[in-house]
């Protein structure tokens, strides 16, 4: 489904004011300390991309081929790689990445429990899947508006599901929360999480 979110010029230009304000700060409190080989997971137009360390080695994928190839030209400014795939069907063998990332993305994904099992097995052991996604409130009121909204939205903005509850999803499939932020009444979350102990299922 096309939306906004499809379209690279028309996005960038809703999202980069917020950018300069709070948008642009928790990106870098999230994901600026991170090393090694990271895998961002529905990289857009590469906005994200700046946030990270110069040092780290960062590859980025999403399922939209003119998202991506806008994504690419910023990634040669920090020697970042740029692929298309989907976050449900991961083209990278098993244990490859220290770090899964993914910023304001599993709202639009058709299947993020998939997604999830799919990132616990390109983890490598000890490796964090790192959050900046915006949900539901868990307040009755925000939630219903939510739901409300999100028929029309999600028509609007390509996918976009504004009332996903992405903390409870990880919880329910065994991911484990080491960082849970609630910011904006909940609206945003920042979120670092651990998969589920190798041996037991992912429910």
């Amino acid at each position: 489904m096309r939306g906004v979110e499809q379209h690279p010029a028309l996005y960038d230009r809703i999202v980069e004011p917020f950018e300069q304000g709070l948008l642009g700060h928790w990106r870098r409190q999230l994901f600026g300390a991170l090393t090694g080989d990271i895998l961002e997971l529905g990289v857009g137009t590469g906005l994200n991309l700046r946030a990270y360390d110069p040092a780290a080695r960062v590859t980025g994928i999403d399922v939209e081929l003119p998202l991506a190839r806008r994504a690419h030209v910023r990634a040669r400014s920090r020697d970042a790689r740029v692929l298309l795939g989907d976050a449900q069907r991961l083209p990278f063998p098993d244990a490859s990445f220290d770090y899964v990332t993914s910023a304001l993305v599993f709202c639009s994904i058709p299947d993020p429990a998939l997604a999830l099992r799919e990132v616990a097995r390109v983890l490598r052991p000890g490796g964090h899947l790192v959050q900046l996604e915006h949900t539901r409130t868990n307040r009755p009121l925000p939630d219903a508006l939510l739901n409300a909204i999100t028929p029309l939205w999600s028509t609007i903005a390509g996918g976009c599901h504004p009332n996903r509850d992405t903390p409870a999803l990880l919880t329910q499939h065994g991911w484990r929360l080491m960082r849970h932020e609630r910011h904006i009444s909940g609206l945003i979350r920042l979120i670092e999480a651990l998969p589920p102990a190798a041996g037991l299922p992912d429910r």
